[in-house]
Formats: C-alpha cells, sequence, structure tokens
C-alpha cells in the first residue's frame, strides 16, 4: 500500500498540472477514497451483522437499514464532492 501511495505521489508530481487540475485530481482521489470506505464500512458492518445475528427475527430489516444507511452516507459524498467539484 505504502508503494502504490508513493508511486501515485511520484506520478501526480510528474505531470504538468495547473493548480486547478491539480485541485480537481485530488478532489476526485478524496471522493474515491471516501466512497470505497463508506462501501468497506457498510459491508463490515453487514458481515457483522451476519455472523452475529443470523437466526433472528429482525434479520432482513436491519440489512435494508444497513443499505439505507449506506445509501444516505454515498448521497452525502456525492453532495459533498460533486457539489464542491461544480463550483
Amino acid at each position: 500500500m505504502k508503494r502504490f501511495k508513493q508511486s501515485s505521489i511520484d506520478y501526480i508530481v510528474n505531470q504538468d498540472y495547473t493548480r486547478e487540475q491539480l485541485v480537481e485530481q485530488l478532489i476526485e482521489a478524496r471522493y474515491k477514497s471516501d466512497k470505497y470506505r463508506a462501501g468497506e464500512q457498510w459491508l463490515d458492518e453487514l458481515a457483522s451483522h451476519y455472523r452475529d445475528n443470523q437466526g433472528d427475527d429482525d434479520y432482513g430489516k436491519v440489512c435494508s437499514d444497513l443499505y439505507k444507511d449506506y445509501e444516505q452516507e454515498i448521497k452525502s459524498i456525492n453532495n459533498k464532492y460533486l457539489n464542491q467539484k461544480e463550483s
């Protein structure tokens, strides 16, 4: 992971970006990072719930609620970064 981060930094540094292009690249990287982090968190919570509560009566409802929370997080991330990118 550290090698990947360093190669990404080297790539950006070696490009002849203007400040605006660099800002756009950074916003896009943060957007993707937050989006992947939200997906990772949702899958982790879903797996924990599946492992611990598979036979419970409210199992399906909790899974549905977890997905709704994930959708809200994605909407929040989209609003945060996509609106910022447009301005």
